[in-house]
């Protein structure tokens, strides 16, 4: 007998137990280090929506401090004077772009968050300062980008229309350029409302880059950096100067906090390095090693001390049922050691063997008696060649006789006495089963005379199906004793259908049972009960019941017109 590999308990129950420890350990780290991560997470995103809500209200601010410079300077007789441009000379144009320099002046130094301003003509006049000293008078050539900002600021009228200098191409020749070569937010603002772009001027005012970080600044924190995009998710302001200008596109290596502001559909954003925030987490995940390595040193010593002292008796154990699987139940009584709980379990198996070996014993000897007993019924047994040609020998003398009627009726009694005598199977082909039935049927009218009509329908395509041999015998049986009558003739009909399972009627006409009566005896065939007289009946619900399990049922109906009505399904 084939053996299979000696088991080192003491291995497996060291190796169960350090296993176990390390994944609770595992387990109750994973979950700690994951809500410690989740909670760093939280908090940054939490801080710094609370700083960019702070910086939105500030940057909302700086945007409604400088459109109100522009609408103060936009009713000053200054703009006006310089959008009519009807001056008596030179000397008079050349004081009033001074004064509109100094206005610009005192609006820059009064409002440190403007870095510049500037008023400009639809035919390309300007007057320019910015908070670096840089002013000037000279006309300007208007670009398509800055004609269709203008443009814009047109439609707008009378509020005030705000873009990233990077919006506009101006020249680095243009004095407009002194005020747009940072990057920095331009709002513009038409003075007056002219049907025409180049009739009218138009004010414009820079938010200086420094003042518009300083707004955002406090969400920088952990190597971060912060940046504000317009609409189209460009960087219009940002920590960094090399990304400004260029889309956003978030890093998975970093922890990417948005926030929408109210106005002018930006977006500030803040991107925290994970590496950074999560330091304290690694120092958390490292401790866990430690500990995890501590307690393995620890559980693997007491396991080893523990294994020691409990595993002998489950090794014996083991070896004793290794003995009795190669059929050696000589084995000897178990040692008491180690726990109670494992020294028990070896006596009981133990004394299972010993009932084992009785039992066998036991067995043997009840096999011996059987024999004996199986012999003793040969003695007596009849063989069935014996009947069957004792049958055709009577047959013979009947036919020599001329009484053809008990000749014809031995014929049709060996037909029926052969199949049961020769085949022990419980099934047969529908076609040997239903040749059964018309000589049995042939036997009962000799019986009983042709008081019963015989009336098969079954599809020929059925023949060759699997039927229950002999199943149908004790119906036909009961239809003949229960419903022939001398006074007239009566019906039986055997009707058999199959889709997936097999429908069997049998109705006889001959017979009608009140409903109590049916409804009694359907009760007792569902519960399995002998039904008393109706063995034929319980026959047939046990080996249907053998055969098919819960698929096998039988029941009765019952009618005055239709008489008695036998279904089978299985």
């Amino acid at each position: 007998m084939r053996t299979g590999k000696k088991i080192d308990w003491k291995a497996k129950l060291v190796a169960s137990i350090l296993g176990g420890t390390l994944l609770v350990i595992g387990l109750l780290f994973g979950i700690t280090y994951t809500y410690f991560v989740n909670k760093l997470t939280a908090s940054n995103e939490r801080i710094v929506n609370l700083t960019f809500q702070q910086a939105e209200k500030e940057l909302k601010t700086m945007l409604e401090n400088a459109e109100r410079q522009l609408n103060l300077f936009s009713n000053d007789t200054l703009s006006w004077e310089f959008s009519s441009n009807r001056f008596r000379s030179a000397a008079e144009r050349t004081a009033v772009l001074r004064k509109i320099v100094e206005s610009f002046d005192d609006m820059i130094v009064t409002n440190p968050d403007i870095y510049g301003a500037a008023i400009l003509s639809g035919d390309g006049r300007t007057a320019v300062s910015t908070a670096e000293g840089k002013s000037g008078t000279e006309a300007v050539e208007l670009t398509e980008s800055l004609w269709e900002l203008l443009e814009t600021a047109k439609e707008a009228y009378p509020y005030v229309t705000w873009i990233s200098n990077l919006d506009v191409e101006i020249p680095e020749s243009c004095s407009l350029y002194r005020m747009v070569n940072r990057p920095v937010l331009l709002g513009v603002k038409a003075i007056g409302d002219y049907s025409e772009t180049g009739e009218d001027s138009y004010l414009l005012v820079t938010l200086g880059e420094e003042s518009i970080r300083e707004s955002y600044a406090l969400a920088i924190y952990s190597g971060s950096e912060s940046a504000l995009l317009d609409e189209n998710g460009r960087m219009i302001s940002a920590t960094g100067d090399a990304v400004l200008g260029t889309v956003f596109e978030p890093d998975d290596r970093n922890q990417n906090i948005t926030y929408e502001l109210s106005y002018k559909n930006w977006t500030l954003v803040n991107q925290i390095p994970k590496a950074e925030y999560l330091r304290e987490a690694r120092g958390l995940r490292n401790f866990g090693i430690l500990l995890a390595a501590l307690a393995s040193a620890g559980v693997l010593a007491v396991a080893l001390i523990w294994s020691r002292r409990y595993t002998r008796p489950i090794q014996n154990l083991m070896e004793q049922m290794e003995a009795v699987g190669r059929e050696q139940l000589e084995i000897a009584p178990p040692v008491k050691t180690g726990l109670p709980e494992l020294y028990h379990l070896n006596e009981e198996f133990y004394a299972m063997v010993q009932k084992l070996k009785s039992y066998m014993k036991r067995l043997q000897e009840t096999e011996q008696e059987k024999a004996k007993e199986e012999l003793r019924a040969l003695q007596y047994q009849i063989n069935p060649h014996f009947l069957y040609n004792s049958l055709n020998s009577i047959r013979w003398m009947a036919m020599m006789t001329n009484n053809t009627k008990v000749a014809d009726a031995l014929v049709t009694l060996s037909k029926l006495i052969v199949p049961i005598l020769r085949d022990p199977s419980f099934t047969w082909k529908l076609e040997n089963e239903l040749e059964f039935l018309q000589n049995y049927v042939e036997m009962m009218q000799l019986r009983f005379g042709n008081e019963m009509e015989y009336h098969l329908e079954c599809p020929e395509e059925l023949y060759e199906e699997l039927f229950p041999r002999f199943l149908l015998q004790p119906v036909i049986e009961n239809c003949f004793v229960h419903g022939s009558s001398s006074a007239e003739l009566r019906h039986i009909y055997l009707r058999i259908q199959k889709e997936e399972r097999f429908a069997v009627e049998i109705q006889n006409t001959g017979v009608c049972i009140e409903a109590e009566k049916l409804r009694e005896m359907n009760e007792t065939l569902s519960r399995e009960e002998n039904q008393g007289k109706n063995i034929g009946l319980s026959n047939i619900r046990k080996r249907l019941k053998l055969l098919y399990g819960e698929n096998g049922k039988i029941w009765m109906e019952s009618s005055a017109e239709k008489g008695l009505t036998v279904y089978l399904r299985f």
